[in-house]
């Protein structure tokens, strides 16, 4: 099938999540931020009608590195790509592996009407927070301009893992928090939350400066998955991964 409009490559690339795949994309078609954007939501208008808020990536200088990014960039979760508490995933084709990421959840409008936007009020508006794991991966191969392939592509968005809500901690003293993950049992990396953009709440106030400039808020019930604050792990069918979050909890996956 030729693809000749950005209308046809959102919908191969909502076809390609859908079926798990990744193929040779015309990405070559997107020649600016507000095409690909717009490629974006097109895609995830095709493959879900509901979502649950959004997902960040390359939040931290090691991701955008890794994936070639030189800002991070950021799309919808599709609620059928949010889980809680799910213990088994089976990884599609094109995956570039997992984030270990927290996901805060938005208790109201934010900002509100004339509300500065920056970490104290970001603060106020989190009333919990979720040890998760983020799964990354294509629909495409990236071609030429990676960021604005990436941004189109549901911003390598696959799906969010979360684990047990931790509801009382203080969203301002999140950044001091130590993460361990381990693969079947054996560590394989470690990192901190301020890796976030110097402190997990910059994410809220990173995306909701990016929404504010686009017309919208966050709204209530919300999340935000921060990106990774470990490097990006590559993980693999058979295998088991854990992330341990100190005080915050754990989260784990076992792969098909």
């Amino acid at each position: 099938m030729t693809i000749a409009s950005l209308d046809e490559l959102a919908g191969a690339l909502a076809r390609n999540r859908i079926a798990g795949d990744v193929g040779d994309l015309p990405m070559s078609l997107l020649q600016s931020s507000d095409q690909a954007e717009d490629v974006q939501t097109a895609a995830l208008d095709a493959f879900d009608s509901d979502f649950r808020g959004y997902a960040l990536v390359g939040t931290s200088r090691q991701a955008r590195s890794t994936l070639g990014l030189e800002q991070p960039i950021f799309s919808a979760i599709p609620k059928k790509s949010f889980h809680e508490g799910k213990h088994r995933f089976r990884l599609p084709n094109g995956m570039i592996g997992a984030q270990c990421e927290l996901v805060l959840t938005i208790g109201r409008t934010y900002p509100a009407m004339g509300e500065k936007i920056d970490r104290l009020s970001a603060s106020a508006a989190v009333i919990a927070c979720q040890p998760a794991i983020g799964l990354i991966g294509r629909r495409a191969r990236p071609g030429a301009d990676i960021r604005l392939a990436a941004i189109a592509d549901f911003a390598f968005h696959v799906a969010t893992l979360c684990g047990h809500s931790a509801r009382h901690v203080d969203p301002l003293e999140l950044d001091g928090i130590g993460i361990v993950a381990r693969i079947d049992d054996r560590p394989i990396a470690s990192g901190r939350t301020n890796l976030v953009l110097g402190h997990p709440l910059e994410a809220v106030v990173w995306l909701a400066e990016r929404l504010a400039a686009q017309g919208k808020t966050l709204n209530a019930d919300d999340v935000v998955a921060t990106g990774s604050c470990t490097p990006i792990l590559q993980v693999l069918p058979s295998q088991l991964l854990m992330v341990d979050f100190g005080q915050l909890g754990t989260v784990g996956c076992a792969f098909d």
